[in-house]
């Protein structure tokens, strides 16, 4: 008969997986922590542990590092049992070696099925030999950082993977428990420690780890604690501007006006910041994404745009918000702006079109080109002046004086 040591806090929890466990043919004992399940092992010489991860006394992982360290109980495979949202505990325990970490609440047909498998390769083999796990999780339960001190820890290789909602990936290698490389999928910066740098800015994502010998080319080459000081340094800096700033999926918009009153206050590098935000606006995590290259430096310039009152949650530029369809919809302001159809009338002999007779075709080269099309500030003339109102011809007016400063900052900067 198999023998199965339960260790668990709770009382009655580990009652009720002893008796479980009669029921399906094995032997079992219990203990409230670590301490007294080490004096159980020395007399009752178990089979299987069944352990909670959180124990008092000393922890469920420090309880299996005491079991590994004695030749004659190193044999024996752990199963722990842990919150779902206790992920930095579950990958610290299968990158040590523990047979399974199940979640809780428990079902018994699970933890059956988990040591039925487990004693049976005990038993064909001689030994058991954990199979190859992928932790995976949320980096809002635990973070990168905290992924890559748990490597260190135990001076684990592999390759931890980290996807987001907005399909950016990044791979980081480790070897022996030190960063060796990192990159991600937009093709940038060759830096491994700003490819690091980035991979931290991402506020959302899932990950994975996958432990194995790793080859590859390095790109960064400090030790691991000093590249754990240096992106805790960077996180910490990163974080207090992002706590200034509304939240990174929150839209932005340019004022013109006051772009052009704050033109010799504006960073040396803003060109980037101010094409991406553009004319109709862009979220705050796009716009520090496509900057690319320093993203702290890119984030302290968006809050010197804020500051400034350059930039706001808002768009004030009215001029984007008119009457006139035609001219907006030719200038690409705004695709949802709908063509106001003409109002029908009942036909009558008055309003019945004639035919229209066909233009005669173009015999001759120059007149088959195509006509020029009419700009967009050409169709705006038109709209302005059927409209006959004098407010928004002055309205014009402005718009052009604001656009000519505009090219001529652009022009300035050497962007024409």
């Amino acid at each position: 008969m198999k023998r199965i040591l339960v260790v668990d806090s709770d009382e009655q929890v580990a009652s009720i997986l002893s008796l479980k466990l009669k029921h399906a043919g094995f032997s079992a004992e219990t203990a409230g922590n670590s301490a007294d399940a080490l004096k159980i092992i020395r007399d009752f010489k178990p089979d299987i542990i069944v352990s909670e991860m959180i124990l008092p006394k000393m922890s469920g992982i420090d309880f299996m590092k005491r079991v590994k360290m004695n030749p004659e109980t190193m044999h024996i495979p752990f199963v722990f049992l842990s919150s779902s949202r206790d992920v930095e505990n579950k990958i610290l325990a299968l990158s040590m070696g523990a047979a399974a970490v199940l979640a809780k609440p428990l079902f018994i047909n699970d933890l059956l099925e988990n040591i039925g498998e487990i004693l049976g390769e005990y038993e064909s083999k001689g030994t058991f030999e954990p199979e190859e796990n992928t932790p995976e999780g949320d980096v809002s339960d635990i973070s990168v950082l905290n992924i890559l001190s748990i490597l260190l820890e135990n001076k684990a290789s592999g390759e931890v993977e980290i996807s987001t909602s907005s399909e950016r990936k990044g791979l980081i290698f480790c070897e022996g428990g030190n960063v060796i490389r990192v990159e991600t999928n937009d093709g940038g910066n060759k830096d491994g420690m700003e490819e690091l740098y980035k991979i931290l800015s991402w506020s959302d994502g899932t990950f994975s780890v996958n432990y194995g010998s790793v080859s590859v080319e390095r790109n960064i080459f400090i030790p691991q604690k000093k590249i754990i000081e240096k992106s805790v340094d960077w996180f910490r800096e990163y974080s207090s501007i992002l706590r200034s700033l509304p939240p990174v999926d929150t839209v932005i918009f340019l004022d013109f006006a006051k772009f052009v009153e704050n033109l010799n206050k504006m960073p040396d590098d803003i060109d980037a910041v101010i094409r991406n935000i553009g004319e109709t606006g862009a979220r705050i995590s796009d716009i520090i994404d496509s900057c690319g290259g320093d993203i702290l430096r890119t984030a302290a310039d968006l809050k010197q745009l804020f500051e400034l009152s350059v930039v706001s949650v808002e768009n004030v530029n009215t001029f984007y918000k008119s009457e006139s369809p035609k001219w907006l919809v030719s200038c690409g302001k705004s695709a949802e702006i709908e063509e106001v159809m003409p109002e029908e009338k009942p036909e009558t002999a008055e309003n019945i079109e004639k035919p229209v007779e066909p233009e005669p075709v173009a015999t001759t080269v120059e007149e088959s080109a195509e006509k020029p099309e009419i700009s967009a500030w050409d169709e705006l003339a038109k709209e302005r002046a059927r409209s006959g109102k004098s407010g928004k011809i002055a309205l014009l007016i402005l718009l052009l004086a604001i656009a000519a400063a505009i090219i001529i900052f652009i022009y300035y900067r050497g962007l024409i």
